[in-house]
C-alpha cells in the first residue's frame, strides 16, 4: 500500500480550518482555527517552536478537534506571519500574541495554551498577560532554564541559501534527526515536507531570545495551573530534564510532569499517539504529580 502524500496530509488538515488575521507589524499574524466556539469546545491555543509554523502540530490537531476550539498562529516571522517589528524580544513578541488572542478569544472566554519549544518562552508572559481567563498552561519541550550553548542543540548544519532543494534536503534531514527526534526514523517524508517548507519562510531570530531564562522566571507566580511534557530524549534540555523537574516541582509543586519515553525534542510528532494521550490528560486536570519517565 502506498503511503498517503504529504502535502495531501497538510492539505486535509488545513481544509477544515478558517484563517483570521490580527496586527502585526506592517502586515499580519495569521491564525487558523478548527471549530466553533461552543461551550462544549472551549478554546484552545496551540503555539508552534522556532523555525516553525502551524504544522508542528500536525499529528496533534486532529486529536483535539473533537473537544476544544483550536486555535493555531504562525508566531511573528514564521510561516505566512509577517515580521515583528524590530527590535524585539520575548516581551515583544508576547504582547502581539496576547493582543490577537484578545481578538480571537472574545468576551473575556477562558482559553488552555499549549506551547512547544520557543513558543514555550513566550508563553509565560502571555499568561500573565491574559491573567484573567487562562486556565492552564502546558509546556511542551521547552528548555526552561534556557537553551544551552553547548551539545547537540548547537551542532546543525548550515544550510546554503544557494542550494536547491535536492541538494539542501540531506542537510536539513541531518539537522532534524540531530536536534528534533531521537529516532532517525522519524524524520519521514511529512517531516521533511512541513520542515523545508518552514525553513523557506522563516525569517524570526529565535536562539537568543531562547537563551534567556524568561521561561524560567515567568513560570513564577503563575496565574494558571501549570503542566510539563518533554520527550525523555530532549537534547535542548539543559542543564538535563532533572534540574528541569527540580526546578518545576520547587515552584509548582502540583504541577502534572511527564517525560514520555523513546521520543526527543518534537515529542508530539515523533510519539504523536501517547503525547495525544497525555495531553488530554493533562488538559482535563490529569492526577496531580504524574511522573513517568523512559530513563
Amino acid at each position: 500500500m502506498n503511503e498517503p502524500n504529504p502535502q495531501a496530509i497538510l492539505d486535509a488538515v488545513l481544509a477544515r480550518c478558517h484563517e483570521i488575521r490580527t496586527p502585526c507589524g506592517d502586515g499580519h499574524l495569521v491564525w487558523r482555527v478548527w471549530g466553533e466556539a461552543t461551550p462544549e469546545r472551549p478554546a484552545l491555543v496551540l503555539l508552534h517552536g522556532g523555525f516553525g509554523a502551524w504544522n508542528h502540530w500536525v499529528r496533534t490537531i486532529p486529536s483535539l478537534e473533537p473537544h476544544y476550539r483550536v486555535i493555531v498562529p504562525d508566531l511573528p516571522g514564521c510561516g505566512d506571519s509577517a515580521d515583528a517589528p524590530s527590535p524585539y524580544d520575548a516581551a515583544s513578541l508576547a504582547a502581539l500574541l496576547s493582543d490577537g488572542l484578545d481578538v480571537l478569544v472574545t468576551d473575556d472566554a477562558p482559553f488552555d495554551l499549549v506551547s512547544f519549544s520557543f513558543g514555550g518562552v513566550l508563553s509565560g508572559l502571555i499568561a500573565h498577560a491574559q491573567a484573567r481567563r487562562i486556565n492552564t498552561l502546558t509546556i511542551v519541550g521547552t528548555p526552561v532554564l534556557g537553551l544551552p550553548t553547548t551539545g547537540p542543540a548547537n551542532e546543525l548544519v548550515k544550510v546554503p541559501p544557494d542550494l536547491t532543494p535536492q541538494e539542501a534536503a540531506p542537510l536539513y534531514r541531518g539537522n532534524l534527526q540531530k536536534l528534533m527526534v531521537r529516532d532517525p526514523a522519524a524524520v519521514d517524508d511529512l517531516a521533511m515536507t512541513l520542515h523545508m517548507a518552514n525553513m523557506a519562510k522563516t525569517r524570526l531570530r529565535s536562539r537568543s531570545i531562547a537563551r534567556a531564562f524568561v521561561l524560567a522566571d515567568s513560570l513564577r507566580e503563575l496565574p494558571c495551573r501549570l503542566g510539563c511534557i518533554f520527550g525523555a530524549g530532549d537534547v535542548t534540555l539543559h542543564p538535563d530534564l532533572a534540574a528541569i523537574r527540580a526546578y518545576v516541582e520547587e515552584i509548582h509543586p502540583s504541577a502534572a510532569f511527564h517525560v514520555i519515553p523513546d521520543a526527543g525534542h518534537w515529542v508530539q510528532y515523533e510519539a504523536s499517539e501517547a503525547f495525544n494521550a497525555v495531553l488530554l490528560e493533562t488538559l482535563a486536570g490529569g492526577t496531580k504529580n504524574a511522573r513517568s519517565t523512559g530513563n
